[in-house]
């Protein structure tokens, strides 16, 4: 299926939920390298709610990415975590049927592109948890090592998370 549509990010709201959900039902590479499953059972709940301790609701902004109609990915930022000026992103991931015609490299584009200017961002950072093999394209977007790691606890896997960043 082709996806010469240009790359859109709409706000998750109720009403396109289920859209949400349907992304989640082809991230089950995804799900087994980091969870351990092949699709959390509140994955579309926890990625709209889940915050880092002392995170306020209004920093979380969750995204759908559409090509045309379709919705191919997701997209979570989190503005001044864990510093001012800093924007954390929580998840990027595009469905398992849209993969391999570039609209994780848009969809990042798209991220950027709003931490800088709807937020402010002087960084960007990212933790990519060990199991999950993507630290390749992370560093193709210019993001670097910090060196800080920390335990990561899936629903069934146990590993690390190196964080990544990118100044802007």
């Amino acid at each position: 299926m082709g996806f010469g549509q240009p790359l859109s990010l709409e706000a998750v709201t109720k009403q396109n939920l289920r859209d949400v959900d349907g992304v989640f039902d082809e991230l089950e590479t995804y799900s087994l390298a980091v969870d351990g499953v092949r699709r959390r059972a509140d994955a579309a709940h926890a990625f709209v709610s889940t915050r880092p301790p002392g995170c306020e609701p209004q920093r979380k902004h969750v995204f759908l990415a559409r090509s045309g109609t379709r919705a191919v990915g997701l997209l979570d930022l989190i503005d001044g975590y864990p510093s001012a000026g800093t924007v954390f992103i929580g998840l990027l991931a595009i469905r398992g049927s849209a993969q391999g015609a570039g609209l994780g490299r848009a969809l990042y584009g798209e991220a950027e592109r709003f931490a800088r200017a709807d937020l402010g961002a002087r960084v960007l950072r990212l933790a990519v948890v060990k199991t999950n093999p993507v630290v390749g394209f992370w560093t193709r977007m210019g993001f670097h090592m910090t060196g800080a790691i920390k335990p990561f606890q899936g629903e069934r896997v146990m590993s690390q998370a190196m964080v990544m960043e990118k100044d802007l």
